[in-house]
């Protein structure tokens, strides 16, 4: 236990530093349709890797636990919402036929931020088709805002996704 409380101590330390110093990356997890013959990538996951000054590949298992907690979270996925609307930006003026991106949303704010403003914003700001920046909420997530936030995402024109789906019990 002792162990834990001092590697989340270092993990909050060193996160604001991290962050502005563009540690954070963001990292492509394909996803695939398949038929009989072939599999075709449709789209991709953004998954973020803290790489630090030292070169060395921290766990999301061991920070993302620490920023849901202490809240750090939301400045985090900001960071990330923005890296993909760059990515997929740049892709269109580049003149490449950009591939839909999912990124995840915090169960840990929802309540507090107006999380679909926000999100609309930077689509605005980059110029980024919707149906190319989706969005995928944890499974675990249930409550009546967390679908509230879902039905107004939806109504937005968001592409909606289950993120961990059958690791848990949903009703969404």
């Amino acid at each position: 236990l002792m162990d834990s409380v001092k590697i989340a101590g270092a993990i909050e330390e060193m996160e604001e530093e991290a962050l502005k110093n563009g540690e954070f990356h963001v990292f492509l997890q394909p996803k695939y349709s398949y038929d009989k013959r072939e599999a075709r990538i449709v789209g991709a996951e953004a998954l973020v890797r803290w790489i630090g000054k030292d070169g060395k590949c921290k766990s999301p298992a061991e920070f993302i636990p620490v920023f849901e907690k202490n809240g750090f979270i939301f400045k985090l996925d900001c960071y990330m919402w923005e890296c993909v609307c760059k990515m997929i930006r740049r892709w269109l003026d580049e003149g490449k036929t950009p591939i839909p991106i999912s990124v995840n949303v915090s169960r840990a704010y929802l309540k507090n931020i107006d999380v679909v403003k926000y999100i609309k914003d930077l689509i605005e700001k980059y110029q980024v088709p919707i149906e190319l920046f989706q969005l995928e909420i944890t499974e675990t997530t249930e409550s009546k805002e967390t679908l509230e936030y879902a039905n107004r995402l939806k109504e937005s024109g968001f592409v909606l996704m289950m993120d961990d789906f059958g690791s848990g019990y949903a009703n969404l």
